[in-house]
């Protein structure tokens, strides 16, 4: 039996014991007797617990009650004792005489739950508002429901999107109205309590002042830095609240009454630089505020206007919490904030307790000490997530050669260019940079060998394959080695005292490294640039084996003989911390686009618990604070802090809420949506980007930026904001000409990108496709999609006359209107009405 039906049966169980027949006529032991598990009360507080519960508080809410405790209570102005019973005074002199009130107050709510009348249940004040409602649930009809079995007003306010402000009926009526009918009442309670569950989330406000208490400076320092900052004797216990909040915890920051962010401790609280008492707790960001703005909506204590300082959000607040900061100020909801927060976060290494300044002193220059990130664009289709990438790519990841030095240039290009050489290719580089002639120990140290050697592990023994490497590639007319198997290309000898030189056609074969050494000892060019990121694309198919590491076949010896032979070799990230240890100083990026379609757990492997900002390798010649034995070559590895993991990821595709859990809580998400902002924002060159962008046609000017605002609303009415329609979509207009040429192209977007990516969306219901294009409200030659209510043909014409479809109701038909790309109206009627 499953748990609902052993549910259902003890309801039927109640039922049977306590018809609403009994009600009139049961006694007041009947009604509440300590120590008894079949009165009334009993059953319904404690019994009938898991069928939504009133558990806890004063027994008072009964109106009267069996005493347990027997010690001499002394009466009270509103509560009344007798030796062996408890009672509201207002109810009667006597227990006997607040019972028969009692009694009659429970029939009626009885009676009332029978009649489905939730109006008459909320008027009803001579009980409490759980015990009522509870009480109602019960004696409802289980046939028609009309009552879920939560009593508390906030989880339903959650799951209806309304809020804790709205009456108990009000919202039992919302909720009932989303149940799906087939879908029993205790079913469909547990489905709104899970959402309940998932949201009700412990959130804490924390405000970091308006001058004299945060200068304008110290507050973007601390911004900068990803520190809150607190002193730890605000008033209130607020500073001891502040130390005292678990890692993991959330919170909201606001400079005065402005949101800025929504944050969670990744720290324990620490001394903090800004003086004594003052302490301060690192974060990682989930969600930067979309608007800045005053925030006027209430003044309680919680909200950016209340007077406080570190407050939490309220359980009963949570939706108004919900609707009036999350949604309007960060464009999210408690069900994305409840899964960006993910799973609790492991307290960090916090060394001797004492934290850094929150910002490196200007002009040090230390990178190596600079926090790295992990970090995730996210969006719909078309908003700028490649382009705000490649941006900033192009700003802190490719720097000129000429702004570093060239040790620094040298020490990039070997790690990219010759640590990536086979070992004979090595040893050649190696030998022309020695003038041509070296023993092997000298080879040995050198550092193109030292590079590919930390490239390919510490495994195996660097003079031994040296040795092997130079013997296998030595001309046949060598007298000196006396090793048969040979493999080309042939191009070293070796002197009777061990000296190696290079001998046979050697200039042809190792032209292209003798080119790479002579440019090393050259040095950098300054119009080069120096790349200091990589760039891959996750899809179903892509493993642990290219991301991390894997075995490769190598073709060895005569190719034509088929010699086979298989190598462990890094994958992309592990190339990359490789470059990155080399060049310790340097900031490096590892560039993931579409990260939501790789499965994360085989892509990540072990890495997933490496990547955390406080488990990175510092690479100050300490020990990392994690290492882990890579699966195939069994190396110690640990991701050094110099490097930066930034993925992107089209919502269209896969929704953040289905994002792996492990990967979310390890990054920072930061949402690109369709930028229709009618005016430009001061120095954000990119902002706005179709404020302005008219095309000009005969029947008037059509306004690019309200077209696309107005299919986005009704998009995210129909679908969801996740699946909009991005600003780039359009971007291209400004390059054409305004007037017949500009229309053309807005056509050719309409035709091939705009129509194409709502049938994806919609899964071709033109209905909706209709709607999003505003084709109901416009004259026939406007309509992008016309509807008709009958076919061309005549049922009797399609099927014969003995078809039978009379009593059915066919399908509208829907027709893609060509004609309508060429008609201005259809684009101006998407966003205005039509004449």
């Amino acid at each position: 039996m499953s748990d609902f039906q052993k549910q259902y049966a003890l309801w039927d169980e109640f039922l049977s014991v306590w018809p609403a027949s009994r009600l009139a006529t049961m006694t007041l032991d009947d009604y509440s007797q300590a120590g008894s598990k079949d009165s009334f009360t009993y059953w319904i507080e404690s019994r009938l617990d898991e069928l939504g519960s009133i558990w806890g508080g004063s027994s008072f809410k009964f109106g009267v009650f069996s005493r347990k405790n027997l010690e001499t209570r002394e009466s009270a102005e509103n509560r009344s004792y007798s030796d062996t019973h408890g009672w509201y005074s207002s109810l009667g002199a006597t227990a006997e005489e607040a019972f028969e009130k009692v009694r009659g107050y429970i029939g009626q709510v009885a009676d009332l739950a029978a009649n489905g009348d939730l109006d008459g249940i909320e008027a009803f004040d001579h009980l409490g508002e759980a015990t009522k409602w509870k009480i109602a649930f019960h004696y409802q009809n289980r046939q028609a429901p009309v009552i879920v079995d939560i009593f508390k007003r906030a989880p339903l306010a959650v799951f209806t999107g309304g809020t804790a402000s709205q009456s108990m009926a009000a919202l039992q009526k919302a909720a009932l109205a989303k149940r799906p009918e087939a879908l029993g009442i205790l079913e469909f309670g547990r489905q709104v309590w899970e959402a309940w569950s998932q949201k009700n989330l412990a959130v804490w406000k924390l405000s970091h002042g308006n001058p004299p208490n945060f200068t304008d400076a110290e507050r973007q320092q601390y911004l900068d830095g990803q520190w809150a900052v607190m002193h730890r004797d605000t008033g209130k216990e607020q500073g001891k609240k502040f130390a005292e909040a678990p890692l993991g915890a959330l919170f909201f920051l606001c400079h005065g009454n402005s949101p800025q962010r929504i944050g969670q401790f990744t720290s324990a609280a620490m001394p903090c630089a800004k003086g004594d008492g003052w302490l301060q707790r690192s974060y990682r960001v989930l969600k930067p505020a979309q608007r800045t703005d005053r925030y006027t909506a209430n003044s309680k204590n919680w909200s950016p206007q209340g007077n406080s300082t570190f407050w939490q959000v309220g359980a009963h607040d949570l939706p108004e919490f919900e609707s009036t900061l999350l949604k309007p100020f960060f464009g999210t909801d408690l069900a994305e904030l409840a899964a960006l927060a993910g799973e609790p976060i492991e307290a960090a290494s916090l060394g001797d307790g004492v934290a850094p300044p929150p910002v490196a002193t200007p002009g040090t220059g230390n990178k190596r000490n600079a926090t790295c990130f992990n970090r995730i664009y996210y969006g719909p289709p078309g908003t700028g997530k490649t382009y705000t990438l490649m941006q900033l790519l192009k700003r802190d990841y490719e720097p000129q050669a000429a702004s570093i030095s060239t040790e620094e240039w040298r020490t990039q290009v070997i790690a990219e260019k010759v640590a990536v050489l086979k070992w004979w290719e090595g040893a050649a580089a190696a030998l022309y940079d020695l003038g041509g002639k070296a023993k092997v120990a000298d080879i040995a140290e050198h550092r193109f060998i030292q590079a590919m050697t930390a490239a390919n592990g510490s495994n195996r023994s660097v003079r031994q394959t040296l040795w092997r490497t130079l013997q296998t590639h030595t001309v046949e007319e060598s007298t000196t080695v006396k090793l048969k198997k040979r493999l080309s290309p042939a191009v070293f000898d070796k002197t009777a005292d061990s000296v190696w030189q290079f001998a046979g056609d050697w200039q042809d074969a190792c032209a292209d490294l003798v080119t790479l050494v002579d440019q090393l000892k050259a040095g950098q060019q300054d119009t080069a640039t120096v790349q200091r990121y990589s760039f891959v694309t996750f899809h179903q198919s892509y493993g642990y084996e290219e991301f991390v590491e894997g075995l490769r076949p190598v073709l060895n010896g005569d190719a034509e003989a088929g010699e086979v032979e298989y190598e462990i070799r890094p994958g992309a990230f592990k190339e990359l911390c490789r470059k990155a240890r080399q060049a310790p100083d340097q900031r490096f990026a590892m560039v993931i686009d579409e990260i939501n379609r790789g499965n994360i757990s085989k892509i990540f492997g072990e890495l997933i618990t490496l990547i955390e900002p406080d488990k990175r390798d510092p690479q100050d010649g300490g020990k990392p604070p994690i290492e882990l034995t890579l699966a195939y070559s069994g190396e110690k590895f640990s991701v050094p802090a110099n490097v930066d993991i930034i993925g992107t990821m089209n919502t269209a595709d896969r929704s953040l809420a289905l994002l792996d859990t492990a990967l979310r809580r390890r990054f920072d998400f930061v949402p690109l949506l369709p930028d229709t902002r009618a005016v430009k924002v001061p120095d954000e060159t990119h902002s706005a980007p179709l404020a302005g962008l008219v095309v000009t046609t005969d029947a008037g000017e059509i306004d690019v930026r309200r077209l696309l605002e107005r299919i986005n609303e009704r998009i995210e009415a129909l679908y969801d904001r996740d699946h909009c329609i991005g600003h780039a979509y359009f971007t291209h207009l400004w390059r054409t000409t305004d007037g017949a040429q500009r229309f053309e192209a807005l056509a050719d977007t309409f035709r091939n990108r705009v129509l194409p990516l709502l049938e994806e969306y919609f899964f071709e219901d033109w209905r909706k496709i209709r709607l999003v294009l505003g084709d109901n409200q416009k004259p026939d030659a406007a309509q992008f999609i016309t509807e008709s209510g009958a076919h061309e043909q005549a049922l009797s014409d399609l099927f014969g006359d003995d078809h039978g479809l009379d009593s059915y109701a066919t399908q509208r038909r829907h027709q893609l209107q060509a004609s309508a790309f060429a008609n201005p109206a259809a684009y101006l009627g998407i966003y205005q009405p039509l004449a």
